[in-house]
């Protein structure tokens, strides 16, 4: 069954987002969500979003992690799964700590009734920090002019307290939002971060910008000898939350779990490089059949004429492209003036069974073989990515047909297409 009162909190969130000036991309379209199913059935795709799956990955996640805290991390849109359907999961499950990049993916969670601590893990502009502030967002800083703006800007609202922050720094060497301790630089940088009194660093944290275990242990040490510097000019760690913890690190070096862990991907089943299936993926990916049309042995499909015809063969035409998302790498071609195409053997699920793409993805259509499947018909729901009766489109397979990582396709699909959840 699909829960009412999910439906009308997103929807709620997505009416005060259209009034709302958005101030940080993705911007959170009001028409992505507060759909029913039946709606979003109406519209040339839609992601089902899995919220048992969802909950059911954040208890196995604590089951591994306790007794650090998890930070859920709801970049990107929950990673384009939607943090309007996710966030009431993540309130039930009494998650204190939320990870976000955006104004818009604080105020969601915010106008649905969390209440824990949200964090953005990324520097911001100094525009948007000042639009931020009657969200209680924790901003992350690691530069000292951009902290300076930050305390000026907070100074104009509350002078006699100081705003608490978490520092970022560069032990991990992803040499993106950290300050960097190994340098004079560097570290008279942090010395000026220290000196502003309307702030408060609360934590620090450093991300590991590879998944080989030797290096992320180095880096671990160099965190660990960054806050003992820290600490050493004055950082008062009373109440101070470490975390350097991606999903990788997480799963595979218990070490460096510490006082919290920031985990996005597993929470959404996708647990990357490591090799588990105890984490439940939480979004499918649907289309329906617009045609079934007959085609004789020898006729070309879509631009270039890459794919031959070499039977009498029966189309499927499904109304999804390029545009909302689904690459051109999941093109497939059989003639040998076409090789990268010819590597490509993408399939779909229609009556729970395996259908290949054929020829190429075009910008709002792609094509399907369903010569071995006659009783496909006019609006059979197709399966892009997930379940379909007992087969499933893999993560593996969608990253390996396209070439693309997985999160980054799903980041824009999320963006483009509505998401719902996917009924009980």
């Amino acid at each position: 069954m699909i829960h009412r009162r999910a439906f009308l909190g997103a929807a709620a969130a997505g009416a005060a987002l259209a009034a709302t000036r958005a101030s940080a991309a993705p911007i959170l379209s009001a028409s992505n969500f507060g759909l029913t199913l039946a709606q979003a059935q109406r519209r040339n795709g839609w992601i089902e979003v899995d919220t048992a799956a969802f909950e059911a990955n954040i208890a196995t996640l604590r089951q591994i992690v306790t007794p650090s805290r998890i930070c859920a991390v709801m970049k990107a849109d929950a990673y384009g799964n939607g943090i309007a359907l996710l966030i009431p999961s993540v309130i039930k499950a009494g998650i204190t700590d939320v990870a976000i990049t955006s104004n818009d993916e604080a105020r969601v969670a915010r106008q649905l009734g969390y209440r824990g601590r949200l964090y953005r893990i990324r520097l911001a502009a100094p525009e948007e920090m000042e639009d931020a502030m009657g969200t209680g967002l924790v901003e992350l800083i690691g530069n000292p002019e951009a902290a300076a703006r930050l305390e000026a800007l907070w100074r104009q609202r509350r002078p006699r307290f100081a705003l608490p922050v978490h520092l970022a720094l560069n032990a991990g060497g992803m040499s993106r939002n950290g300050v960097e301790l190994s340098t004079d630089y560097g570290k008279a940088d942090a010395r000026a971060m220290l000196a502003l009194k309307g702030l408060r660093i609360a934590g620090a944290m450093t991300h590991y910008p590879s998944e080989e275990a030797p290096d992320i242990l180095d880096q671990l040490a160099r965190y660990k000898a960054d806050l003992a510097w820290l600490a050493g000019e004055g950082l008062s760690t009373e109440g101070f939350t470490r975390h350097t913890a991606n999903t990788f690190a997480t799963l595979t070096q218990p070490d460096t779990r510490l006082d919290m862990v920031r985990v996005g991907g597993a929470l959404y089943g996708d647990p990357g490089s490591v090799k588990t299936s105890v984490f439940i993926p939480v979004p499918t990916i649907l289309s329906r059949v617009a045609a079934v049309n007959h085609y004789p042995a020898g006729q070309t499909v879509a631009y270039d004429r890459t794919f031959r015809l070499e039977r009498e063969s029966f189309l499927a035409n499904v109304p999804i492209g390029y545009s909302d998302g689904i690459r051109r790498g999941f093109s497939h071609a059989n003639r040998p003036e076409f090789p990268a195409e010819g590597k490509n053997h993408t399939e779909v699920l229609i009556r729970g069974r395996r259908a290949p793409i054929v020829g190429r993805v075009t910008m709002n259509t792609l094509m399907v073989d369903v010569t071995d499947h006659r009783d496909v018909r006019l609006d059979d729901e197709v399966v892009l990515f997930g379940a379909q009766g007992t087969d499933r489109i893999t993560q593996a397979e969608f990253e390996a047909n396209s070439s693309a990582y997985a999160p980054e396709m799903l980041a824009v699909l999320g963006a483009t297409l509505p998401r719902v959840l996917k009924p009980r």
